[in-house]
C-alpha cells in the first residue's frame, strides 16, 4: 500500500504520494543547503573522530615495541609521517585523486584550487572541503601503518621519504580507481570500465585503499631488513616478545577503536534518504565483528598456548575491525560476526607462521592489515545481500543493476562481483609492489635501509637494539640482550628501588638507633652489609637498605652497582 499525504493548495485538496512529497521537499534550495550544512558538520565530526587515531596508534605501537629506550623514535616518526602527509597531500595528492581528469588522474584540485573544491570565484563548496580534509586523514593513516611494522630497524628519513612518495603518487592514485566516476573500479560502473566487467568494486569504507595498500611495502622491507638484533636467539626465539607496556598498548587499541567508528561512518558522506539508517547499521556490524575476531583470538591462545595475553585481546579486536571494514554497510549483523571470526582465525595463525618464518613484524600489523584486509576485500563479495547494497549505494539506475554478494545470486552479479573485487586486490598488490619496490629496492642495494652493524654485533643507532626481557613476580626488568650490560643493571636496580623504599620505610625509619646501625652496616647483630659507597658518607642509608635486598632478586648486581645507584637516590 502506498502512503499518501493530502494537501490542500488554493482551496484545492490533493493526495500525493509520501515519497514524491519528500522528494520534492528535499529539491527546494533551502532543503538542499540544510542537508549541505548537516553533511559538512557530520564529515567533520568522522575526521575528528578519524585524527585521533593518530594517538591510538602512537600508544600501541610505544606499547608494542621490546623497550622503551625506543619511544622519541617512534614519536617522531608518527607525528612526521602526519605532517608530512597533510602538506604533500594537500599539495599534490587530493588533485590526482579526486581533481577533474582522466581514469588514472585528476588535472585540477592542486593547492586546493579548481574543481572539485571551488569552481568560479565564491563558488567554494563546505562540503567537499570537508571531504578533502577526511580522505587526507583516511591517506594519512595508511602511511602510519608502516611505522610501527618496521620499528627500531628503519632511518628515520628513509621512513620519510616512503611517506612523501605514497601520500603525493601511489596512494592517491589508488584511491581514484574506486572513488572517483572515472576509476575503473568505480563501485557504479556497468560495463563500461577498461576491464568490461559487469559491475565495479564493492569496497565501502575503503579498506583496500587504506589497510592493504599502507602494509603492503612491509612485505618488501621486512625481508630486506630482516629481525631486530638477537630477535631470534636464545629464550625467544619461538615466542613472541612481551610488550613494554602493556597499558600504553591496551589504551592505544582503545582509542583506536573508538576512532574506526569515524573511519566507518565517513564512508556514508551524506545523511540525506537512508544515510542514518546506513551508519547505524554499520556501528552494530563494526562493534560484532570486533568483539568476535578478539573472543576467537583470546580463545586461540588459551588452546594453544595456555595463557591468556593482552596482544591476543587487543590484536583480535584491530583484527575485526579491519575484516568488516569493507563490507560494514553491506552485511547483515550475523555475516559480520562471521566476519569478525574468520578475521581473528586469520590474525592467530598468522602470527605463529610469522614467527616460524623467524619474520620480526612487531606489532604484528602485516597479519592485522594486510591479511585481515584482503578478506574484508572479499567479505562483501561474498556476503553483500542487494537490499543492503541498494541502500548503502543510492546511485544504482535500477535495481537489476546492484550487485551482491555470491552467496545471494542475484541475477548473475554475484559472481561478476567477486571477480571485480580479486580483481581490485591484483591490481592493489601490483600497484604498491611496484611503486613501493622502485623506491625501497634502490636504498636497499646501496645499504642506506637499515642502520650499519658494529663489529661485535650490536647496531650502530640506538633505536635499532632488541630487548628480550623477563618479567618477575614484582614486574620488574631482570636482563636484556642486545644493550650495555652496565646499563641494564643499574636500570634494573632503580626500577625496583622505589618500590623497595617505600615498602621499607615504615620499619627503618623507626628509630635514630635503626638508621645509626645501619650506617654501621649492620642490623641486630646479623654481619654487616660490605658496600663501596665512594666518598660520599652522607648517602642515605635507607637507600642501600632498600638496594641491598634486590639482591636477592637480582644476584648478578654488583656493590658498585649498588653503591652508584644509591648516590644518585640520596640525591
Amino acid at each position: 500500500m502506498v502512503q499518501t499525504i493530502r494537501l490542500k493548495i488554493n482551496g484545492t485538496e490533493t493526495d500525493l504520494p509520501w515519497s514524491d512529497f519528500v522528494s520534492n521537499i528535499e529539491s527546494t534550495d533551502t532543503a538542499v543547503k540544510l542537508y549541505e550544512y548537516f553533511d559538512t558538520a557530520f564529515i567533520l565530526q568522522c575526521s575528528t573522530l578519524l585524527f585521533l587515531m593518530q594517538a591510538g596508534f602512537i600508544l600501541m605501537e610505544t606499547g608494542s615495541l621490546s623497550t622503551k629506550r625506543r619511544v622519541n623514535a617512534l614519536i617522531l616518526k608518527n607525528l612526521g609521517d602526519t605532517i608530512l602527509c597533510a602538506f604533500f597531500y594537500f599539495l599534490i595528492g587530493y588533485g590526482l585523486s579526486y581533481g577533474e581528469g582522466e581514469k588514472f588522474g585528476g588535472k585540477s584540485g592542486f593547492i586546493g584550487v579548481g574543481e572539485p573544491l571551488c569552481g568560479d570565484a565564491g563558488s567554494c563548496k563546505s562540503k567537499e572541503y570537508s571531504l578533502m580534509f577526511f580522505r587526507f586523514l583516511k591517506t594519512a593513516t595508511s602511511v602510519t601503518i608502516l611505522s610501527g611494522i618496521v620499528a627500531e630497524r628503519v632511518h628515520l628519513w628513509v621512513y620519510y621519504l616512503l611517506v612523501t612518495f605514497s601520500s603525493t603518487f601511489s596512494l592517491p592514485l589508488l584511491a581514484r580507481w574506486t572513488n572517483h566516476p572515472s576509476g575503473w573500479a568505480y563501485p557504479y560502473q556497468l560495463g563500461g570500465n577498461i576491464f568490461n566487467l559487469k559491475t565495479g568494486v564493492l569496497d565501502f569504507a575503503g579498506v583496500g585503499e587504506i589497510n592493504v595498500a599502507g602494509a603492503l611495502p612491509a612485505l618488501i622491507l621486512l625481508p630486506l631488513i630482516g629481525p631486530r638484533w638477537q630477535r631470534f636467539q636464545g629464550e625467544w626465539r619461538d615466542m613472541r616478545l612481551p610488550a613494554q607496556n602493556d597499558y600504553f598498548k591496551t589504551l592505544g587499541t582503545t582509542i583506536m577503536w573508538m576512532s574506526w567508528y569515524g573511519l566507518v561512518f565517513g564512508g556514508v558522506t551524506t545523511l540525506r534518504g537512508n544515510g542514518g539508517a546506513v551508519v547505524a547499521k554499520i556501528a552494530v556490524n563494526t562493534t560484532v565483528s570486533a568483539v568476535a575476531a578478539s573472543i576467537v583470538a583470546i580463545a586461540c591462545g588459551l588452546y594453544y598456548e595456555k595463557k591468556m595475553c593482552p596482544s591476543d585481546a587487543s590484536n583480535g579486536i584491530l583484527s575485526g575491525l579491519v575484516g568488516i571494514t569493507g563490507a560494514c554497510a553491506t552485511v547483515e549483523t550475523e555475516w559480520a560476526l562471521f566476519i569478525g571470526m574468520v578475521s581473528g582465525l586469520i590474525y592467530f595463525s598468522l602470527t605463529k607462521v610469522f614467527l616460524n618464518l623467524k619474520i620480526d613484524d612487531v606489532v604484528e600489523g602485516v597479519q592485522i592489515h594486510l591479511c585481515c584486509g584482503v578478506w574484508s576485500l572479499i567479505a562483501p563479495a561474498l556476503f553483500s545481500s542487494r537490499q543492503l547494497v541498494k541502500v548503502a549505494y543510492p546511485h544504482f539506475k535500477d535495481e537489476s543493476s546492484v550487485p551482491c554478494g555470491i552467496l545471494y545470486q542475484c541475477d548473475g552479479l554475484g559472481a561478476a562481483q567477486l571477480g571485480a573485487n580479486l580483481l581490485y586486490c591484483l591490481f592493489l598488490f601490483l600497484w604498491i609492489g611496484a611503486t613501493s619496490g622502485l623506491l625501497i629496492l634502490p636504498l636497499w642495494y646501496f645499504n642506506l635501509i637499515r642502520y650499519k652493524l658494529k663489529t661485535d654485533g650490536e647496531d650502530n643507532h640506538s633505536e635499532d637494539l632488541v630487548t628480550q626481557s623477563e618479567v618477575s613476580d614484582t614486574g620488574s626488568l631482570i636482563h636484556d640482550v642486545g644493550v650495555d650490560p652496565e646499563e641494564v643493571r643499574l636500570e634494573a636496580v632503580q626500577e625496583v628501588t622505589s618500590q623497595e623504599i617505600a615498602t621499607s620505610n615504615s620499619i627503618l625509619h623507626e628509630t635514630d638507633q635503626d638508621k645509626e646501625m645501619l650506617r654501621d652496616g649492620s642490623t641486630s647483630g646479623e654481619p654487616g652489609l660490605s658496600v663501596q659507597l665512594g666518598s660520599k658518607s652522607e648517602i642515605d642509608p635507607l637507600a642501600v637498605a632498600a638496594l641491598e635486598q634486590i639482591r636477592t632478586v637480582y644476584p648478578d648486581i654488583g656493590s658498585d652497582d649498588i653503591g652508584r645507584s644509591a648516590e644518585g637516590l640520596s640525591s
